[in-house]
């Protein structure tokens, strides 16, 4: 999904540090794109596995700009999980654009510096502001970190977001949150 100039994805990074993306999703029969709901489901490969995921997500409007989100995934057998989020990557390079984790700013640098920027346990709100657009609160219990894809020559920054505690070895999954497009600012 987009919002803007922000792509949401949900992301596996296996154990040998390769990525599989919910872009390569194979949409099942039950998927459903409506005014009161969005429903896909289907099956992707888990990075570094022979194991392919299941993915459910459901999109529910709650609201002017506000929309409910759910996401779970199982594996027939336990998979190693480096990480499995859902990713909202900004583009990079746009000075205005602002991450705050729990009311803290996230600094993002002009010039890489390294790959992880910023991590929080339990954190309850996360507000992605991309320069030039609308700002994005997600809110819910989760874990979440800030990369900077530049050093993979991306030319974006990802805010992910997972399940607290998350181990490193999953067969089910699944994360719910709540994600509002904010009122531009005059």
């Amino acid at each position: 999904m987009r919002i803007g100039d922000v792509a949401v994805y949900v992301i596996h990074i296996g154990e040998k540090w390769a990525g599989s993306m919910q872009r390569s999703l194979n949409p099942d029969e039950r998927s459903m794109i409506g005014p009161e709901r969005v429903w896909v489901s289907g099956t992707f490969p888990a990075a570094d596995s022979s194991e392919n995921f299941t993915l459910a997500e459901e999109l529910l409007p709650a609201g002017e700009g506000v929309v409910n989100c759910s996401w779970s995934i199982t594996a027939p057998q336990e998979v190693v999980c480096r990480a499995l989020s859902v990713s909202f990557d900004i583009p990079a390079g746009r000075a205005e654009s602002t991450i705050s984790i729990d009311n803290v700013p996230v600094s993002l640098p002009g010039q890489v510096r390294g790959i992880g920027l910023y991590r929080k346990n339990r954190a309850a709100e996360v507000v992605i502001a991309p320069a030039g657009g609308r700002a994005i609160r997600v809110t819910g219990r989760f874990d979440v970190s800030v990369q900077d894809n530049r050093k993979f020559a991306q030319n974006s920054f990802s805010v992910r977001i997972s399940p607290v505690g998350m181990t490193g070895k999953l067969r089910e999954w699944s994360l719910n949150c709540r994600l509002e497009v904010l009122p531009q600012e005059k």
